[in-house]
């Protein structure tokens, strides 16, 4: 394993005690008038980034927060979620290999519930559901972020918690012509490895249009080292033999496990905008984007199945916990899972604006697409033996014996290969237009929009079990597990798969020709009418803004039904639609010229994950059941409240407090009822519209530069927000009756401290993100309630200008080592503790 040596550990540790800077805290209302070419548009610098933010602020209809690129190509962060997760209320989910974020929260909602707009239109996702993995976007490419929290009629319905809006850099950020070039190197501590990333983006901009081409390169690894408890279960053991409990319902942990997890990334990105007067009353703009990212994640599991032991030597319990168990006949695996994932995101846009005198026309069409193609193999090597663990020195850090070396490969035998694929299509078309007319102080804007989606997955998969192969010739070496952490006293390497050796071996015997998953497959296609009309009037001290969205969506689903015990498979299309009136509206107060208050109300929604709109039914007429996908489902609906209240207390700053409330209903649950059927009475168990939360919680900002000061301190400033939310979340119980508890995905505290220095030539700014505690998922039986803990990464970037074309770039994330700790019920029961280094960015930076 490489490792960064003392020296350059203490350098970086002292960095980050430096004072740094921020993404720009905003917000822009979505009626927001767009620039016309020759206005040239350019931010520089982490102040210029956050005071141009904050004058958008001020004139925003609703509650808005955004991020604004410092430079052309030159976001806060490489990954968006990261810089995302710097918006007061905005929290991400870090469920990659090295704890990279991947989705975004917003407000305590999941993330299925964060709507993802490109350039205005919506994103197509390469997730079954309708979750945007944000790994898969080059933040360099684009010029700011905007997350609507507040919701205006003119705004595409989907996100309860919020919207998010990229926009990709554009030619009125360029003058006459201008090129931007990287050039980084990056390197993670674990992995060891070296990750190059180029950016060149080329713009000029004239009297009559313009044009920019941009194009990305990069690669990256990161990687997590794990001691992972997979399940606390609660048991009952009989110690003497004597047919009584001497223990009840006490936890054990069933499946420890050590976990060496890497993912390496390696993505393409092409973007080209152009913008022209075709008529000095009509513009035309045309977009582009086209995104591939590959990504291979490794993870290598030695494992140990405490729960299926049968033979007992012995057992301490402390206070209903196992804390040391002694077992003979234990099953040892040796697992090795490979995924080699690839992504093709497509995005052509056509946008008019048409300038009929009092009336505006913009007429648009976007097409996208996204291709997911997936495969996966794991194979497993075991072996059985005597085995204990022990939490009593360190409940992190298991210790885990056994007699045998876990080296050595000749110990063990393959008992198992598995192999399968996934692949899943998005497609979406979308047309419409806008209008809008000004009345002196009223202005108001109308518009219809049409949605074609359609979005299919299919899925193939083999098994080879009951193997009992030698080991030794598919067998390679891993080491390196977590030797700088000295609490974990296990072993540093253990025997693992060859992975090209274990294919050569097995992959002739896993085709998958014939072993589609047709229980897995669906195709839904969704069409959605859409119409809004919006009235904002500015009138002196006031700002009213109202509107209504009415929407209808018809939804058509193919699949399969599945009758068992024959296992006799029929195709199966089902039909159904739903509509809504989405009434919003908001006010804006100026009560003096640096105090502005905010009200704002709006009926929003969620629709349905694709996947459970699927049309397979699986019949069993042995046990009278029904296992189902539910096409008829409902979107989740809310209604939400804001209020604020702003203070600009000087140029650059700003000192706010808002309160928002959501009242959400129709959470999607699996439900079990007796219903008839073919004569009979079965069991239906499948999605439905079920469960109710609401959430309550207040937002705080503060940001200042500190030009005040004397020289050489005025360049200091600091970026400081911190979020409340509280949720309650009722679930129906199967049974009957309910259970109330906190939503899942939501942490009830969150804040993110920035502070930064810049002058002339030079930028620091460190960032500390500070994410509380929450609930996992949906809590289940056999699971109980997970819980991933307080998480605090510290990331820290330097800028240094060798001259007006030339800087220098340096970026530390994780500079502290934060370590991930997730649990089971209560905090003693540690699930897993995950380590996941720090990763070095450093390049150079031209233009021209």
């Amino acid at each position: 394993m490489i490792r960064i040596s003392r020296a350059r550990r203490s350098i970086l540790l002292a960095t980050s005690a430096m004072l740094i800077a921020t993404p720009a805290l905003a917000q822009q209302g979505p009626a927001s008038e767009e620039p016309t070419l020759l206005d040239e548009v350019v931010v520089q610098g982490v102040r210029a980034s956050l005071e141009a933010a904050l004058e958008t602020k001020k004139t925003a209809e609703g509650v808005v927060d955004s991020i604004v690129a410092e430079d052309i190509g030159q976001f806060p962060q490489s990954n968006l979620a990261e810089a995302l997760q710097r918006v007061s209320g905005v929290q991400i989910r870090r469920d990659f290999a090295g704890g990279v974020g991947n989705e975004i929260s917003v407000r305590g909602m999941p993330p299925e519930f964060t709507q993802v707009l490109i350039n205005g239109q919506s994103a197509p996702s390469n997730a079954e559901s309708r979750v945007f993995n944000f790994n898969v976007l080059p933040a360099e490419l684009f010029r700011r972020v905007d997350v609507y929290k507040s919701i205006t009629a003119d705004v595409d319905e989907g996100g309860i918690g919020g919207t998010v809006s990229l926009e990709t850099i554009r030619p009125r950020d360029f003058g006459d012509k201008r090129m931007i070039a990287s050039l980084e190197g990056g390197y993670n501590e674990i992995t060891g490895d070296a990750s190059p990333r180029a950016t060149l983006v080329y713009g000029r901009a004239g009297d009559r249009g313009g044009v920019v081409v941009g194009a990305s390169y990069s690669e990256f690894s990161a990687a997590s080292q794990s001691y992972d408890a997979v399940r606390w279960t609660r048991r009952n053991f009989d110690t003497n033999g004597d047919r009584v409990n001497d223990f009840t319902n006490v936890f054990l942990m069933d499946l420890p496990r050590y976990v060496q997890e890497q993912q390496t990334v390696e993505r393409l990105s092409l973007t080209a905008t152009g913008q022209y007067r075709l008529a000095d009353n009509v513009e035309v703009i045309v977009d582009g984007l086209y995104i591939r990212t590959d990504q291979l994640q490794d993870r290598l599991t030695p494992i140990w199945d405490f729960a299926g032991a049968k033979v007992l030597n012995s057992l301490v319990v402390e206070d209903g916990v196992v804390v040391a168990a002694d077992y003979d006949n234990v099953r040892y695996r040796s697992e090795n899972n490979t995924d080699d994932r690839t992504t093709d995101l497509y995005k052509i846009g056509l946008r008019g604006d048409i300038d009929f005198g009092p009336w505006r026309f913009e007429p648009y069409v976007t097409t996208s697409r996204t291709e997911f193609a997936g495969e996966a193999y794991r194979f497993f090597a075991d072996r059985r033996g005597r085995a204990s663990y022990d939490i009593r020195q360190d409940d992190d850090y298991f210790t885990i014996v056994t007699p045998y070396d876990i080296a050595d490969p000749t110990l063990f035998t393959t008992s198992e290969a598995r192999r399968n694929t996934t692949s899943v299509v998005d497609d979406e078309l979308a047309y419409g237009f806008d209008l809008r007319r000004q009345f002196g102080d009223l202005k108001v804007k109308s518009g219809f929009k049409l949605r074609d989606r359609s979005k299919e997955r299919i899925r193939f998969s083999r098994t080879l079990s009951g193997l009992t192969d030698p080991f030794a010739p598919v067998s390679s070496l891993f080491s390196g597990f977590l030797e700088d952490e000295d609490r974990a006293t296990g072993p540093s390497s253990w025997a693992t798969y060859d992975f090209d050796k274990a294919i050569s071996l097995y992959g002739p015997r896993l085709d998958l020709e014939t072993s589609e998953e047709r229980n897995n497959f669906y195709k839904v296609d969704e069409r959605t009418y859409s119409g809004y009309v919006r009235a904002t009037l500015d009138r002196g001290p006031w700002l009213l803004d109202a509107g209504v969205r009415a929407q209808k969506t018809e939804v058509t689903s193919f699949g399969e039904e599945r009758l068992r015990p024959a296992n006799l498979y029929t195709e199966r299309t089902v039909e159904s639609d739903y509509s809504d009136i989405l009434p919003s509206a908001s006010l804006r107060y100026r009560l003096t010229p640096t105090v502005y208050l905010r009200a704002a109300a709006a009926r929003v929604l969620t629709r349905p994950g694709l996947a459970s709109l699927a049309a397979y039914r699986e019949i069993n007429e042995s046990n009278l059941t029904i296992s189902a996908q539910n096409p008829d489902l409902d979107p989740t609906r809310a209604n939400q409240y804001d209020l604020a209240a702003e203070w600009y207390f000087d140029e650059g700053a700003i000192l706010s407090l808002g309160y928002f409330y959501k009242d959400v209903t129709g959470f999607i649950a699996n439900e079990t009822t007796t219903v008839d059927f073919n004569g009979a009475s079965y069991r239906l168990t499948r999605p439905v519209n079920l469960d109710d939360a609401t959430l309550s919680g207040f937002e705080f900002n503060y940001q200042q530069a500190f030009d005040f000061l004397p020289a050489p301190f005025n360049g200091l400033g600091v970026a400081v927000n911190y979020t409340y939310t509280d949720t309650s979340y009722e679930q129906v119980l199967a049974g009957g009756g309910s259970v109330t508890y906190g939503l899942p995905n939501n942490s009830k505290d969150s804040y993110n401290l920035v502070v930064y220095y810049e002058n002339e030539r030079f930028s620091l700014r460190a960032a500390q993100n500070f994410r509380g505690v929450f609930l996992r998922e949906v809590p289940n039986e056999q699971d109980g309630l997970k819980y991933r803990d307080d998480y605090a990464p510290v990331d820290v970037a330097v800028r240094y200008k060798l001259n007006d074309q030339v800087s220098l770039t340096l970026d530390v994330q994780n500079i502290l080592n934060a370590v991930q700790e997730e649990y089971v019920f209560e905090r003693r029961l540690t699930d897993g503790t995950f380590t996941t280094g720090r990763t070095v960015q450093f390049g150079l930076r031209g233009k021209f």
